[in-house]
C-alpha cells in the first residue's frame, strides 16, 4: 500500500497545483478586467467633467458679454437693438479697435466687441479704465 499511498498524495500535489494555476489566472483576469473598466469610467467621468466645465465657462462668458452690451445700453455708449431678426454677423478688426458688425433686414448696427475699446481718451488713463465696461473709474 506504501506505493499507493504515495500516488495519491501525488496525484492531490498536482491536482492542487493546477487548481492554485487556474484559480490565479481566472483572478489575474478578473482584476484585469475590473481596473480596465475602472479606468474606462475614470476617463468618461473626466470627459463629462470637461464638457460641464466648458458649458459653465461658455455661459459665464455669454452672460458677461449680456451684462456688458446691457450697461452700455442703459449707459447710451451703443444704441439699442431694435430688431431681432438678425441675418449675419461679422468681426471686424483694427490695430485700435474691433467691433462686431451685425447685418439686420435694412439696418446694419456696430458695436464694439471690447468695451474697453472704442475711445481714444481711454486708452490714455494709464490703467483706470473698468474692463467690463470700458469706462473710466473714478475713486
Amino acid at each position: 500500500m506504501g506505493e499507493n499511498e504515495s500516488k495519491e498524495v501525488l496525484d492531490a500535489f498536482f491536482l492542487g497545483k493546477a487548481f492554485a494555476e487556474a484559480l490565479n489566472e481566472r483572478i489575474e483576469s478578473t482584476v484585469g478586467e475590473f481596473l480596465s473598466t475602472v479606468g474606462r469610467l475614470q476617463a468618461e467621468q473626466q470627459k463629462q467633467v470637461q464638457e460641464f466645465q466648458d458649458e459653465v465657462l461658455e455661459r459665464a462668458k455669454k452672460a458677461k458679454e449680456k451684462a456688458a452690451r446691457e450697461a452700455m445700453e442703459a449707459q447710451g455708449i451703443v444704441p439699442r437693438s431694435s430688431t431681432p431678426n438678425i441675418s449675419s454677423a461679422t468681426a471686424i478688426k483694427t490695430e485700435n479697435s474691433s467691433a462686431m458688425v451685425s447685418v439686420a433686414k435694412d439696418e446694419p448696427t456696430v458695436s464694439p466687441s471690447s468695451p474697453s475699446e472704442g475711445s481714444e481718451d481711454q486708452s490714455s488713463d494709464n490703467g483706470s479704465t473698468d474692463p467690463l465696461l470700458g469706462i473710466s473709474i473714478d475713486d
